[in-house]
């Protein structure tokens, strides 16, 4: 395990004070936790069943940083692996969520030798398989399993739900998998480079059904959603304004608004 040359990387992730501070803090963290997966790491059973670092978070963020998978630490991401592959493969273990994975280890953990493998392979298997693709990212979605592949930077994160959706191709990726899995009719459009507006058709419901089962729940993470009517059909239009960086806008947070109108169908 050799962590600590990834200093930079942890400290420009951390962006508190200035670079200097940032700097050192990760170093100090990196020192701490390297002590504390060294305790970890001999207990084989505790490292196994319960990590010291709940859900493995630590080793998380260092794949999510890009730290070589030969610089983790060793049987920890053993067992990390070996828990992607039962729960992806055998649907067994505690579901997962935003995990990380280099794209290369997710291949060979599932058998497959290359992208075009592991789609074809479970577009075969999986239920209500689906796929989009734009530039360096790809979102595979079946079998109630989503995948982030972002080729840029050789990582996969299984199942995201609390990540920030940082750009418009990503947002429209997104809405397109979710309106393929979900059966529903939709628009995406970027009105600004940092406005996006999603619109939902929803057919066969009158407006103030609609509106008031957008009430019965709060729907979190658009600045604005509201509804307007056509001739035969109802649109839902949700309103995303981005930051700089990135939008608040979670991919959980986009997938419950789908399910939530999927299920206004189902109840009329």
């Amino acid at each position: 395990m050799n962590v600590r040359k990834h200093n930079q990387e942890f400290a420009q992730r951390l962006d508190l004070l200035d670079g200097t501070a940032d700097t050192q803090l990760a170093l100090e963290l990196i020192e701490l936790h390297e002590k504390k997966c060294t305790v970890c790491q001999e207990d084989r059973l505790g490292c196994t069943v319960r990590p010291a670092c709940m859900n493995r978070n630590y080793l998380n963020a260092l794949i999510e940083i890009g730290v070589n998978p030969q610089d983790l630490p060793g049987f920890c991401y053993s067992q990390h692996l070996e828990q992607i592959r039962r729960f992806i493969l055998e649907k067994k273990g505690r579901e997962m969520t935003d995990r990380r994975i280099p794209i290369k280890d997710l291949l060979s953990i599932l058998g497959v030798s290359s992208i075009r493998h592991f789609t074809t392979k479970f577009k075969k298997e999986w239920k209500g398989f689906s796929s989009a693709h734009e530039e360096n990212v790809m979102i595979v979605k079946g079998d109630n399993l989503i995948f982030h592949f972002d080729f840029a930077r050789g990582i996969v994160t299984l199942n995201p739900r609390n990540d920030p959706i940082q750009n418009f191709e990503v947002f429209n990726l997104y809405c397109q998998i979710f309106s393929n899995y979900y059966g529903l009719k939709i628009s995406v459009t970027d009105l600004t480079l940092t406005w996006w507006l999603l619109s939902i058709n929803v057919e066969g419901l009158t407006p103030s059904s609609v509106k008031n089962q957008l009430k019965a729940g709060s729907v979190k993470g658009f600045d604005a959603i509201y509804t307007s009517e056509t001739d035969d059909s109802i649109k839902i239009h949700a309103e995303v304004i981005a930051g700089e960086e990135s939008s608040n806008l979670e991919v959980g947070q986009l997938r419950n608004l789908f399910i939530r109108v999927s299920k206004f169908e189902k109840q009329e």
